[in-house]
């Protein structure tokens, strides 16, 4: 009788993770682990933790089980992720520890869930995401960078200047220049990242009194999102009670053309 052993799977680290300070992710075609230090960088002007700064680590951790068994020539991109919030990130040097598994797989699909815990082992929060395979035109790898631009933006002290991102309170959003900083394997920007800015853009469009918390955000891939072009980030509040609060939040490229759509869900503080 032979035992079937599972795989190690590859993995592609960008500077995305090195800005978002997650680890390569380890594991098998089961499990996927990895690590992410804490710092300022996760929160805003004012100290505030934003929650959608954990999609970097999520995306990667979950999405690595679907397009690390990917056939040559081809690659697994996220057409959803969901995530559930339980407690802000720390942002106190600590170390948060990222894990996922399979929940289902087709010939062109996954499926896969995860979770963070922090350094006690305390649920952050947990999610799921979906990817599709679709063949390639150039192999996956990473944009070359200048390690002074790089180093220059890991001194960051809020989430807004790590991004690099044009900020403004209100209806208006926010806006990217042509940021491969930003980008995953493929050149386009990390869904992480692109999750993480809709937090934001959806969170300034609300009352600064109203003491949201974001709870949870749906985020769909409608196309990719290339990194060398501008993109903007421009929410729509659905409806601002006392204890709940809906944002949507749309992407769009140069052209206009819309690459993502999120819903984001806000809770009161009490």
């Amino acid at each position: 009788m032979t035992i079937d052993t599972p795989t190690a799977l590859r993995f592609f680290s960008t500077a995305a993770e090195k800005l978002f300070r997650v680890a390569d992710v380890t594991g098998d075609e089961t499990r996927g682990l990895t690590d992410m230090l804490t710092g300022p960088w996760l929160a805003d002007e004012f100290g505030q933790p934003y929650r959608g700064t954990l999609g970097v680590v999520m995306d990667d951790v979950m999405g690595h089980l679907v397009s690390g068994p990917t056939p040559e020539g081809h690659w697994a991109v996220s057409t959803e992720i969901h995530l559930d919030f339980i407690a802000d990130p720390p942002v106190d040097g600590s170390v948060l520890r990222a894990e996922s598994w399979v929940l289902g797989r087709g010939s062109r699909t996954g499926l896969a869930g995860g979770r963070v815990v922090d350094a006690q082992g305390r649920l952050i929060a947990c999610g799921s995401t979906r990817l599709q395979t679709v063949p390639l035109t150039d192999p996956p790898g990473a944009p070359v960078l200048s390690p002074d631009d790089l180093d220059s933006r890991l001194r960051a002290r809020s989430i807004i200047d790590l991004l690099g991102a044009e900020h403004a309170r209100g209806a208006s959003g926010i806006e990217f220049g042509p940021s491969p900083m930003l980008a995953n394997p493929m050149g386009n920007i990390h869904g992480g990242v692109l999750l993480c800015a809709s937090e934001i853009a959806g969170s300034a469009a609300l009352p600064t009194d109203a003491e949201f918390r974001t709870t949870s955000i749906h985020i769909s891939y409608l196309r990719p999102c290339p990194s060398d072009e501008p993109v903007t980030f421009t929410p729509k509040v659905v409806h601002c009670g006392r204890s709940l609060g809906i944002v949507e939040v749309s992407s769009r490229n140069a052209a206009g053309k819309t690459c993502t759509t999120a819903t984001i869900t806000y809770s009161a503080v009490h």
